[in-house]
């Protein structure tokens, strides 16, 4: 008798008959009794598979035992004893050696690696054929309880087949390598292992223009799907097929392991989003340091204010030794040397405050040795492939530590007031921190009894901040200004019917409006149709209102403080 779990449900009896038990209850009762086949599965247990997520009926203890009466009449007793054994509240399965086909693929797998560890790769692929052989389909098909065990096994399928295409590709079989692990990328395209050797299998088949394809499609399907780049492996199976000009340019350069945090991104784009004064340019340039060890070749900062591509790529390219004279007029000229310097380096670029993906785009290299960190306020752009990080005010518990030692009374009601003034935006943490720093003879609660709560004196004590504040707000159109400082009146969370009810409008109209604040960063999503605004922010937004209108709302006014 031979169990198949390997596809859909099968028991093929002695004579070679096949018994397929589609999806219904008996099915999964003996799906559960071959999760663990010879050992005692209590009634407790086999119920709970059987309904599942549903609740057991009242008769389940009499249905089971109906379940069970029919898989003895399916499975024919072996020398005179029930194929099905129960005793008080359980039952248990026998099955012989041989018979459930996951313990033929374990046996083969174990021959399989044994004859690895010997040398003996023919016997090796032998084996590892004849247990992938045994798959029929998707494990477990249709029974939803074994779920959890169909996973392990598809997991298992997949390891198998990569370890096959490794064991070919190291017998010189390149040719079957090749269709093994293509078919393989194919169904598991996140298998970054399996990549690696289809790259070295089609470049020793002599198929370089291949294999250099193979990895491109790796990189991006990496950088689109985890927002990582190429780990140490395929990187290596690609400086292999670029061929001896690549390694020679390596010779000499420090191999340092790069840290399992550099691995994950080398490669790829990492994107930070925030309202002002949030910590993005302190978080990037934070890791850039920490990483710096994993990219020898170079680290790069470059303030993206108010300049252009082509005139940052004229700074990176001095900085890489290009000489001013070589330094091409055109931008995509410029874009393409970059890209060639970079090629056969490991480096790390730092683009600080990136206003759209017009003014990154020619300077973001495909290589996989290099990472590039963004920073930008606002949300309505993307570089296809990179992990995005939004970067939100800092936990109330956060904010306490940051500004507990600059006053030296990191507890208490007054430290507690003052960091609620701040809205957990580190900037304005910070500068009122230097501020009380200079001021020996002021106390945290003389400083929290002074600004009292009022987000104008806040932001008096972090003017810095409020010049960073403004900014944004000033580049708003005037009825975006609006329509943020008439939200002074909502609470600090609120939804889309909230905000049309304040604002007067119908939600189909201030919903566009809502969501350009929110991708400019002065309003934060909360999931769909909820937000989540700064008081800070709609200080700022109302101040600059009440100064271009004559008769502001009173929520406008409210919002500034009553000062206009």
């Amino acid at each position: 008798m031979l169990f198949r779990v390997l596809g859909p449900l099968e028991v093929q009896g002695r004579g070679g008959d096949i018994h397929r038990l589609g999806r219904g209850k008996a099915a999964t009762v003996l799906v559960t009794l071959l999760q663990h086949p010879n050992a005692w599965v209590t009634a407790a247990t086999l119920t709970a598979a059987t309904w599942h997520e549903a609740a057991a009926p009242p008769s389940a203890r009499a249905n089971l035992k109906t379940y069970v009466w029919q898989l003895r009449r399916l499975l024919p007793a072996d020398a005179g004893r029930s194929r099905i054994e129960s005793a008080p509240g359980r039952y248990r399965l026998r099955v012989l050696p041989g018979e459930l086909d996951t313990g033929r693929v374990a046996e083969h797998a174990a021959r399989a690696h044994a004859a690895v560890d010997e040398g003996d790769l023919a016997t090796a692929i032998d084996e590892l054929g004849a247990a992938l052989a045994l798959w029929r389909g998707h494990p477990y098909d249709g029974v939803p309880s074994a779920a959890e065990e169909a996973g392990r096994l598809v997991e298992l399928h997949g390891r198998l087949r990569e370890e096959l295409g490794a064991a070919q590709l190291a017998f010189g079989r390149a040719d079957e390598a090749a269709r093994t692990l293509t078919a393989l990328t194919g169904d598991d395209p996140l298998r970054e292992g399996a990549w690696a050797f289809l790259v070295r299998a089609l470049h020793a088949e002599g198929r370089r223009a291949d294999a250099l394809g193979a990895y491109r499609r790796a990189r991006h399907v990496l950088a689109r799907e985890l927002g990582v780049g190429p780990g140490r492996e395929l990187q290596a199976a690609y400086e292999e097929a670029l061929g001896e000009a690549a390694r020679a340019i390596a010779v000499g350069r420090p191999r340092r392991a790069p840290p399992r945090a550099a691995a994950r991104f080398a490669g790829g784009v990492v994107l930070v989003d925030g309202m002002p004064g949030v910590g993005k340019t302190a978080l990037v340039v934070h890791a850039a340091h920490g990483l710096a060890d994993a990219f020898p070749d170079g680290q790069f900062f470059v303030d993206l204010r108010g300049l252009g591509p082509a005139e940052v790529l004229a700074r990176l390219l001095r900085r890489v030794g290009v000489a001013e004279s070589f330094v091409p007029d055109a931008l995509d000229e410029r874009s393409a040397l970059w890209l060639s310097e970079l090629a056969h380096r490991r480096v790390l670029v730092v683009l600080d405050d990136a206003d759209g993906l017009g003014q990154v785009a020619p300077l973001l290299p495909p290589g996989s040795g290099t990472l590039t960190l963004i920073t930008t306020r606002r949300r309505d752009w993307h570089v296809d492939g990179a992990a995005r990080i939004a970067l939100g005010p800092l936990p109330r518990a956060d904010a306490m530590a940051m500004f507990a030692p600059a006053g030296g009374e990191p507890t208490g009601g007054s430290a507690d007031s003052l960091v609620e003034c701040f809205g957990g935006i580190p900037a304005v943490i910070r500068e009122v921190a230097d501020r009380l720093a200079t001021r020996p003879l002021w106390s945290v609660r003389s400083l929290a009894e002074q600004l009292g709560g009022d987000p104008c004196r806040v932001l008096a004590c972090a003017s810095g901040h409020r010049r960073a504040l403004a900014a944004p707000v000033q580049r708003l159109r005037g009825e975006l200004r609006s329509v943020l400082s008439g939200l002074a009146a909502l609470p600090a969370e609120f939804d889309l019917a909230a905000a049309a009810r304040i604002l007067g409008r119908a939600p189909e109209a201030t919903l566009p409006a809502l969501e350009a604040l929110v991708d400019v960063s002065l309003l934060d999503p909360r999931g769909t149709g909820r937000y989540r605004r700064h008081r800070l922010v709609i200080h700022v937004a109302a101040c600059r209102t009440c100064a271009s209108v004559g008769s502001p709302g009173p929520a406008v006014r409210v919002a500034c403080g009553n000062r206009c």
